[in-house]
């Protein structure tokens, strides 16, 4: 019996204090919230009266605040600069082609004019530069190291100058044609070796220069009409 009121006695103050133990513990922590709040309020007060006394330092709060929330504000796209319009260079004007032999036309009309006779024969073609041509003349004296291939005659008007054999004396009136080309009128003031009556060439027309002679070739099968035989 003895026993049992020993350990009642162990048990009740056991008890006794883990009660005191937990009062204490919980007058504790009551303690620390009202401390804590109480400090919550005094800070609540401060600010407050810090906001109503610097207005400025408030604003610069909350957009700190805001910028917090927002976050930074994107960056603006640049604006494109427009392309530069091209210049549109303008397109030089085509400079003039001087006449040549291929556009002669004839000065006076000599359709009705008497023929005295006619043959046929292949004409080949000659610049003033050609091989062999030193003088830049005619045989008659007739200056053409020009290039100028034309003779004003006081009858027939601006003719071409041509060089034929023997057969035709110098200033006879030629008229030279095919049925695909327009007449031309000629005048003899010049001679060649290979061109005559019995040879591969009848007449030897005379061109701006050698390159212009190759170029134009050998006519075939032209009509040759005398107009006039010498001066």
């Amino acid at each position: 019996m003895k026993k049992f009121y020993n350990y009642t006695f162990r048990a009740v103050c056991i008890y006794i204090v883990l009660l005191i133990g937990i009062v204490f513990i919980t007058s504790d922590s009551s303690e620390l919230t009202v401390h804590q709040c109480a400090s919550n309020e005094n800070l609540e007060k401060r600010l407050q009266s810090f906001v109503i006394s610097n207005p400025e330092s408030a604003s610069l709060c909350v957009e700190e605040e805001t910028r917090e929330v927002v976050g930074p504000s994107p960056t603006e796209a640049p604006v494109p600069t427009p392309e530069p319009t091209p210049e549109v260079t303008p397109e030089p004007t085509p400079t003039p082609v001087p006449k040549t032999s291929d556009s002669y036309i004839q000065t006076v009309d000599t359709t009705d004019f008497p023929v005295l006779s006619t043959t046929w024969g292949n004409v080949s073609h000659y610049g003033h530069d050609c091989y062999g041509c030193t003088s830049g003349k005619t045989a008659t004296g007739y200056d053409i190291s020009s290039g100028n291939i034309y003779y004003t005659d006081a009858t027939y008007g601006s003719v071409r100058i041509v060089a034929s054999g023997t057969e035709y004396p110098f200033g006879t009136i030629l008229r030279i044609s095919d049925a695909s080309t327009s007449p031309i009128v000629a005048i003899v003031l010049d001679r060649g070796g290979s061109i005559g009556s019995g040879k591969k060439y009848m007449l030897d027309l005379l061109m701006e220069n050698n390159a212009a002679a190759y170029a134009a070739g050998v006519k075939y099968h032209m009509t040759i009409e005398v107009l006039r035989m010498g001066y």
